[in-house]
């Protein structure tokens, strides 16, 4: 049984930290796992990312798992995006132009306010092909999304998780 890298459990709420040169301070960022449901040979969750700064905005989006990949059609740093390869292994290359992206370890250990991991699989995302930067990425087994460095011409930031909990009853309810 291979690790799972993006477990996608009902009702979870992800806390990130998040800083970047795009705006001053520290925003707080929620990922909600609102609903799980399969359908034909995927898995489909219904995802809420909540931004919050000086005010908040909510944006609804989904994430998918089918037989070759985990995808995302939202995201803090950047939009959508493939996660990565499945099944997962070490090596395994991937391009979404223009950038280029490798699973480089599937042994890494990361140490962060929310907890210490190991077996963490970082993915390093050349940005351009390097020409604009890169971005590393890594993924808990059994936790899931837990830290990015993004460093490219345009911004640089860091996200990183700071606590998983459910998600909290009022917040499920009202949907903006």
């Amino acid at each position: 049984m291979t690790a799972d890298y993006f477990p996608l459990k009902e009702n979870t709420r992800f806390e990130y930290k998040f800083t970047s040169t795009e705006f001053e301070g520290v925003a707080r960022v929620f990922i909600d796992i609102l609903t799980v449901a399969k359908k034909a040979n995927k898995i489909v969750a219904q995802a809420r990312m909540i931004f919050e700064l000086r005010d908040s905005h909510t944006t609804q989006y989904t994430i998918t798992r089918d037989p070759k990949w985990l995808t995302t059609a939202d995201g803090v740093i950047i939009g959508g995006r493939r996660e990565f390869p499945i099944p997962v292994r070490e090596d395994a290359k991937w391009n979404e132009y223009p950038d280029a992206s490798e699973i480089v370890s599937l042994s890494d250990k990361v140490s962060i306010k929310a907890g210490k991991f190991v077996r963490c699989m970082k993915i390093v995302t050349m940005l351009a092909g390097g020409d604009a930067g890169k971005s590393v990425r890594y993924y808990a087994p059994g936790v899931g999304y837990i830290l990015e460095e993004y460093n490219g011409e345009d911004k640089t930031c860091e996200l990183e998780l700071v606590a998983v909990a459910k998600v909290p009853e009022e917040k499920k309810k009202s949907r903006k």
